[in-house]
């Protein structure tokens, strides 16, 4: 199907990298090895899970990881979803493919905003495997 075959999705506090991986695990199943970690632990809001469950994903019971507890020569591809003051350590950006995506952050808490975010982060997900 594709050419990427370990998939790490990054962020900040892992909450836009668990939404991330919860899209690509719906749509290719088991066919690519996908994992989710963050820079730190953070607070994820109450309203991801509930916009995820709006379109029948459950990521209630994800834990969050933390990068350091991987080891990037296990992923040929490292997707940051970052804002622009993030930058990952370096042997995590010289993956065989790397990329960043800007995602924004919600102006306010409300399912609304998030329903932006995990609509444009499953749009940038089909373009990746589109092009994979």
């Amino acid at each position: 199907m594709c050419s990427m075959k370990n998939v790490m999705f990054v962020c900040q506090d892992n909450t836009y990298a668990q939404i991330a991986k919860a899209w690509m695990c719906d749509i290719v199943g088991e066919q690519i090895f996908v994992e989710s970690a963050g820079l730190a632990f953070g607070q994820c809001s109450p309203y991801i899970a509930r916009v995820m469950n709006e379109v029948g994903i459950d990521i209630s019971d994800n834990n969050p990881q933390l990068l350091s507890d991987y080891d990037p020569y296990n992923f040929d591809t490292v997707i940051s979803l970052c804002t622009m003051s993030m930058r990952l350590p370096e042997q995590w950006m010289m993956c065989r493919s790397f990329d960043e995506w800007i995602v924004p952050q919600p102006k306010e808490e409300s399912s609304e905003a998030y329903r932006y975010i995990r609509d444009d982060i499953r749009d940038k997900v089909e373009v990746l495997l589109s092009y994979a």
